[in-house]
């Protein structure tokens, strides 16, 4: 990479600076702002003092203090003024493809995009009833995408990679706005800057690994995950335990059972939801301490759920509220969020005292418990007119999901269980795969829409990828379920699919189950998740192998086809991905599709499943129901592992 050209010489940066302040508005975790600015000042270059370069606007000065490393140049900045915004610009091509920035669902390149750094909630009520308006009056049209300006993210992340064969990286935890123009980037910031880096490779993949590594490689995740599918159960003990019995009944290889209302529920407006008090439901799950043990004796994991809020009047709530250990408003008052129909208070991660307290909350009600891991959920709702015990909530905000992280992390490794528990989240920012052992991919419509459903997955893992995030999955069949919009056979079995060529083979019931497909809806159903179950568990060589990949080296386990495809079309390429080095998936991704279309590079390759020989080229393709569309390279060291999978 030509630093030059992106950035010009030393003395020559295109930087602008001014003064502003922010308002914010937050509704269940979704974002709207603007920012007041008086006008942006053009910084001159000053002079060069010891290896510094002062730029400067009416005597303010900030200074560029560049440091080269083998394949990464930082450029440090020195702030000497009373600026609170700044702007800095890098010259692109107008044929530059833009990837990252953390997870995106409706576009994996960025290129012509002005993508936001701000952790949210990704889906806001306003989406889904314009998405149900529009589908009940012109009909449901899976490719449809709303405004770029109304796409939101769970985990915003200031990195981004670029075709041009580097890597962008702003240390910079407030609010920020990338804008990737034909000819220029303009990256604005609603502070200055500590760091900006560029790392750069010849190869995409060793990119991704140098970046990976830096910003720190995810825990290890248990070995039993990839013993077979994690299926998903709620309703209680004796729904759990009959789950259990039609899954090893139908020889559905089970690795875990997931019961996400362990700790009760409440019907809402919005479906079934989990009853926000981390203590065992003991009426829901008499003796789950037992359960949870015999489960374990059948090599089966048990798994929860917890979130960073506690519903008001709740048990935890009220210790909480005593200790004063909940987010206040500036009244002074417990300051609440709405979740659907009920309230919740947020536990203030940034007071040494609640955080403890809460790490001992999962400790006991969960560790203890004999849980084998659980999700870790939200970490968005921060909002910034609230009260912290330390720090600026604007300023804390997009921190809020790592502090999350790191501490369901701590209370696994100070229960000594690194290697026998896991948690997942869907939130995230800097900092947070050092202490995450997977994310997933939060909450999937359950449809084949592009925006938000299926496909959405896809791209989710692919910008995470280019993040600098190596272990991600998905909801087997999606979470979100509203009105017209339930989970189809067809649906679930495709997410399936897609899913053996993931380090997790997780399901979901969604949010109203008894409207959603599940894994036991009839026996044809039965029938392909035992057969996808079991393709996933004899994969197991494979992800382990491609698992330590990530360990040692840092590269991601889902991948972009450019990583490993020299070849103009694969940096355009959103909805296929690499599974390791060997493996091309190709997911289907509409509904009644009996044939599909795939483009496979250079050499020789064979599709799994059928052992079919292709080479590289386009080709049709027959997609029967329970096949996963996937081709492997014809001499990897796998081919008599691949070469089972039927």
């Amino acid at each position: 990479m030509n630093m030059d050209k992106l950035i010009g010489d030393y003395t020559s940066l295109k930087m602008r600076a001014s003064y502003g302040h922010a308002s914010y508005a937050m509704s269940r975790g979704t974002f709207k702002t603007k920012d007041h600015i008086k006008a942006w000042e053009n910084l001159s270059f000053h002079h060069e003092d010891e290896g510094i370069y002062w730029y400067s606007y009416d005597h303010q000065m900030i200074g560029v203090k560049p440091e080269e490393k083998d394949h990464h140049t930082i450029l440090h900045l020195m702030n000497q003024s009373d600026f609170t915004r700044f702007e800095f610009i890098t010259t692109t091509t107008s044929d530059e493809h833009i990837y990252g920035c953390g997870e995106q669902f409706a576009s994996f390149d960025l290129k012509k995009k002005k993508v936001t750094i701000w952790v949210s909630e990704h889906h806001s009520v306003k989406k889904l009833v314009k998405k149900f308006l529009r589908e009940k009056f012109f009909g449901i049209h899976p490719n449809h995408q709303s405004p770029w300006k109304d796409q939101q993210t769970y985990y915003a992340q200031p990195t981004y990679m670029s075709s041009q064969g580097y890597l962008f990286h702003a240390v910079c935890d407030s609010y920020q706005t990338y804008h990737f123009k034909e000819n220029q980037t303009v990256h604005r910031f609603r502070s200055i800057p500590k760091d900006i880096h560029f790392f750069h490779h010849e190869s995409f993949l060793e990119l991704s690994g140098l970046f990976s590594k830096w910003i720190g490689i995810q825990p290890k995740l248990p070995d039993w995950i990839t013993n077979g599918a994690i299926i998903a159960s709620q309703g209680g003990k004796d729904a759990l335990l009959n789950n259990v019995k039609i899954a090893k009944e139908n020889q559905i290889p089970l690795a875990g059972v997931w019961s996400q209302d362990w700790s009760g529920n409440i019907i809402t407006s919005f479906g079934y939801q989990v009853y926000w008090n981390w203590q065992t439901d003991e009426e829901l799950y008499p003796n789950l301490k037992e359960t949870i043990k015999d489960l374990n004796d059948q090599n089966i994991a048990f798994l929860g759920y917890i979130n960073t809020f506690l519903k008001e009047d709740t048990r935890l709530y009220r210790e909480a509220k005593a200790l004063d250990y909940l987010v206040k408003t500036k009244q002074g008052g417990i300051y609440h969020i709405q979740s659907t129909t009920f309230q919740a208070g947020i536990v203030d991660l940034t007071y040494p005292k609640a955080y403890q307290w809460y790490k001992e909350v999962i400790k006991r009600e969960m560790i203890d418990l004999g849980m084998n891991g659980w999700m870790a959920d939200f970490g968005e709702y921060l909002p910034t007119d609230s009260v912290i015990h330390e720090g600026h909530p604007e300023q804390v905000h997009n921190l809020w999901p790592v502090l999350w992280a790191k501490l369901n992390h701590e209370a696994i490794v100070e229960s000594d269980k690194e290697n026998e528990l896991f948690f997942f989240v869907r939130a995230g920012f800097k900092d947070t795969a050092k202490y995450a052992p997977s994310l997933w991919a939060g909450d999937q419509h359950v449809d084949f829409s592009k925006e938000d459903g299926l496909p959405s997955a896809i791209v989710s893992a692919l910008s995470l990828a280019t993040s600098g995030i190596g272990v991600t999955h998905s909801d087997i069949g999606g979470y979100t379920t509203i009105l017209h919009m339930k989970r189809s056979k067809e649906l679930l079995i495709r997410w399936a699919e897609m899913n053996v060529f993931s380090p997790i083979f997780r399901f979901h019931e969604g949010n109203q189950p008894t409207k959603n497909v599940q894994f036991s809806h009839d026996e044809d159903t039965l029938m392909h998740m035992k057969r996808l179950s079991q393709m996933f568990m004899m994969l197991t060589p494979y992800h382990q192998s491609i698992l330590k990949e990530y360990h040692d080296f840092g590269y991601p386990l889902i991948r972009p086809l450019f990583y490993h495809i020299d070849e103009a079309w694969a940096f355009e390429e959103s909805y296929a991905y690499m599974y390791g080095k060997d493996l091309i998936c190709y997911p289907v991704l509409n509904k009644d599709t009996t044939k599909m279309i795939v483009r496979l590079p250079e050499g020789s390759w064979r599709q799994c499943v059928t052992n079919t020989h292709f080479d590289g080229g386009t080709h049709e393709v027959n997609t029967p129901l329970g096949m996963p569309i996937a081709f492997y390279k014809e001499k990897s060291e796998f081919r008599e592992l691949f070469q089972q999978l039927k």
